[in-house]
């Protein structure tokens, strides 16, 4: 069974330039920890912040 016992919500809207960034932050702290999920809500970019998103989703 999977205990998620942390959830991280991202609002995501046209930081292309920063979401990169911020996401392999947080697979690098998560690394040691597996009961994180991670929420990013994209709210119609203009930018590539949601291809960046679907990377990450994979």
């Amino acid at each position: 069974m999977n205990k998620i016992k942390l959830t991280i919500i991202i609002p995501v809207y046209n930081v292309e330039l920063y979401l990169q960034e911020c996401l392999d932050s947080l697979l690098y702290s998560m690394h040691k920890n597996k009961e994180v999920e991670v929420i990013l809500v994209n709210d119609g970019s203009t930018d590539n912040s949601f291809e960046i998103c679907q990377k990450y989703r994979k």
